[in-house]
């Protein structure tokens, strides 16, 4: 904290950077015109009839040319990088977000201000990728379903299709169709929380209840897997909208059962921390890279880019505007080989 202060005492406005610069100009001028006048004086030539004319337009001019050669030195320093600033913000404009800013050069101001501009240049950039790969997952996974259904209805329409062949595309196709209202689900429900910024039917409910029962809603999925689910909970009472929270607790542990090995263990906790409540859902599932974990509560994005497990992208992104909703935060810890653990904090009463 007292490096930081120190650090902000030695940085020096940079209005206060160009007035000294125009100081120190003025004052190299005048010294030069004194030194002039001086020099003058030592020939001779600094005489009455002439004090108005030759030598001090001479020495005007000088000072003058001097001052501009100075000027334009220095505003070639601290106006440059500005200047460079200026046609790279054009070039954002127009949509190339490639640009960068060399930020060796200008005052110590100046060489922030860059780097804060190519700090917005790489966050514009990951944005346009993360709006490419939205629409990517989106045409993705609308078109998926809608291609099979189409084809395996087609195919019923062949008359010697056996009955066997028959009932599996109609399980095919009423499986993808609840693939379509799972996401057509979850888009309105992100819709609707998104646009939400008061919460309503606000009660007080057991935390500790409402997970287990959470567990025991998803029994059937954990169960054919030969999870192991570890629970440990302490009684805490929690004031909010109960089922928008639920719907949190559904998308991380269906979250933790489908990336899960059979056999593995998924452990939840519940602790109390003073005026917080806090969650933690691990899982011993593959893990995640550092720039998944980076993307997974933004919509669509899915770590799993062969699409063999299934799921929108959705998800993640409901539970966590649920979470800040309730004026709360949500966080993932994952790496290769590691598993994933999930973190919610809320409020207590």
């Amino acid at each position: 904290m007292a490096e930081n202060r120190k650090g902000k005492h030695r940085r020096l406005p940079l209005p206060l950077i160009l007035t000294l610069i125009t100081f120190i100009i003025s004052l190299v001028t005048s010294l030069l015109v004194l030194l002039g006048v001086l020099f003058l004086y030592r020939l001779g030539l600094f005489r009455t009839q002439y004090i108005a004319v030759a030598p001090l337009v001479t020495l005007l001019a000088f000072s003058a040319a001097v001052s501009t050669v100075m000027t334009m030195f220095f505003s070639r320093h601290t106006v440059g990088p500005i200047q460079e600033m200026m046609e790279a913000v054009d070039k954002v404009a127009g949509g190339d977000y490639s640009v960068r800013i060399t930020e060796e050069e200008g005052p110590d101001k100046v060489r922030q201000l860059c780097g804060k501009f190519n700090h917005m240049a790489e966050e514009l950039s990951s944005v346009e990728m993360l709006r490419s790969d939205f629409i990517s997952n989106f045409s993705h996974e609308f078109k998926t379903p809608i291609v099979s259904i189409r084809g395996f209805a087609k195919a019923l329409k062949w008359e010697n299709v056996p009955e066997s062949e028959r009932d599996e595309y109609l399980n095919i196709i009423i499986a993808e169709s609840d693939r379509l209202t799972d996401l057509a689900t979850s888009v309105l429900t992100l819709s609707r929380v998104e646009n939400q910024t008061i919460l309503s039917d606000v009660t007080e409910f057991d935390l500790a209840e409402q997970l287990r029962r959470a567990v025991v809603l998803l029994d059937e999925k954990w169960s054919l897997k030969k999870l192991d689910m570890d629970f440990d909970a302490e009684e805490t009472t929690l004031r909010g909208n109960a089922d928008m929270l639920n719907q949190v607790w559904i998308n991380l542990l269906d979250n933790a059962i489908k990336f899960s090995p059979e056999f593995g263990t998924i452990r939840i906790r519940l602790r109390r921390r003073d005026d917080r409540a806090v969650v933690t859902i691990a899982d011993d599932g593959p893990g995640m890279e550092k720039e998944t974990v980076a993307h997974i509560f933004d919509r669509f994005y899915q770590g799993d880019r062969s699409h063999t497990v299934r799921g929108n992208g959705l998800g993640l992104s409901i539970a966590r505007r649920i979470v800040v909703l309730h004026a709360g935060e949500i966080s993932c810890e994952s790496a290769p080989g590691r598993g994933s653990l999930f973190t919610v904090v809320l409020p207590a009463v």
